[in-house]
This record gives structure tokens, sequence and C-alpha cells, in this order.
């Protein structure tokens, strides 16, 4: 009884780090207020990166992703960051303490939290998975990465094969 603990804890680790090695097809989303409708790659990283923090338009960009647990994130987190999953919010203290970011992601409980907070915050970019996309919103948009939509060849987020 007393190992049972430990053996949950490694149950959990095992589903976190390895089942979730399947990654995601990342969709990029933004408010549909939003002027932009294509982010070239490099663009994209460094927002994720925080070295581009505004918009072209000068509008506060807000990272916006799904719970760290989430197949979209951690794609985002191995591909993009090159980080353990573990060190995610280690990383993101480090960028406040050196008064690198004036606020840290949101990083909802679920889906539909993604999607509000994008709905309601001008210069938020959330990343959801491409059967995730809500049909027919008014208050969100999809937008391409290196002129591509999610899903189609060449798609930088595109879940490894």
């Amino acid at each position: 009884m007393k190992h049972i603990p430990g053996i949950l804890i490694a149950i959990f680790i095992f589903v976190v780090v390895f089942i979730t090695e399947v990654y995601a097809n990342v969709a990029v989303i933004v408010n549909k207020s939003n002027p932009a409708t294509d982010i070239p790659y490099d663009d994209l990283k460094h927002i994720l990166e925080t070295k581009k923090q505004r918009w072209d338009n000068g509008e506060k960009i807000t990272l916006v992703f799904k719970p760290i647990t989430s197949s979209e994130t951690q794609m985002l987190i191995n591909k993009i960051y090159k980080i353990r999953c573990e060190d995610f919010c280690q990383y993101w203290m480090l960028k406040s303490y050196n008064n690198e970011i004036s606020e840290y992601p949101k990083m909802p409980e679920s889906l539909n939290g993604v999607i509000a907070l994008v709905s309601k915050i001008s210069g938020a970019v959330g990343f959801i998975g491409i059967d995730e996309i809500p049909q027919g919103s008014d208050k969100i948009k999809v937008i391409r990465v290196n002129g591509k939509m999610p899903g189609e060849d060449g798609y930088p987020l595109n879940k490894e094969k």
C-alpha cells in the first residue's frame, strides 16, 4: 500500500512523457480584429521566445497556451523552446526575473478558455489542435504560417510523422 503513490506518479510521468510524444498539429489563432493573416515561421518563433512582443500594428502580444499536459503545448515546448516540459514554468519565471516580459503567458484550463481569451484580448495569439478549430467563429481566426494552413504539406507546426 505504501508504494501506491510512487506507482501513480510513475504512471503519470509515463503518460505525460511517452504517450504524448505523439504531438498534435497546432493551429495558430488570433483575435478576429488582428490584421495578421499570415506569419513567417521565424516571426512566430520570435513571438513565442518573446523576442517580438508587439504586432506590426504596435499592439501588445499576449500568448495563450492550452494546459502544459496538452499535446499542442508540449509540441511547442519541444520544437520552439527545446526544453523539458518540467522546465517550462521556470523558463517564464526567469524571463520575468530578467524583466524580459511584462506578463506571463495565459494558460487556461481548457480549450474553451483559450478560445475565450483570444476572443477577448485583441492582441492575443493562441495555439490549439487543428481538430479543435471552432467553425463559423466571428471572434477568432486561424492564421497561416509561411503561407500554409494547418494540416497542409509544409506547414511548420504539423506533427512529426
